[in-house]
């Protein structure tokens, strides 16, 4: 399952995908914003994703962070300044 949320503030927008998947310890979470990590090197890809996200959220002004989340896997949050 996942979910996606968007809630507008004063300040911005404030953007949650949760999902029920595996997740990722939080020891982890850090190291998998940059480029070329990935946790799961068994599914084809480069590790390109999260940082390329993080790379333009912070032109824009936002963040992304990564949490547990209700639904028992992952919640990335995302937080954009009103322009």
């Amino acid at each position: 399952e996942v979910v996606l949320s968007i809630e507008r503030s004063a300040v911005g927008y404030r953007l949650r995908v949760d999902d029920d998947g595996p997740g990722i310890p939080a020891a982890e979470r850090a190291p998998v914003l940059d480029r070329g990590t990935r946790l799961d090197e068994r599914a084809e890809g480069h590790g390109l994703g999260l940082g390329i996200v993080r790379d333009i959220l912070s032109a824009w002004g936002g963040t992304l962070s990564l949490q547990d989340s209700p639904l028992g896997g992952l919640q990335v949050q995302i937080e954009l300044p009103v322009r």
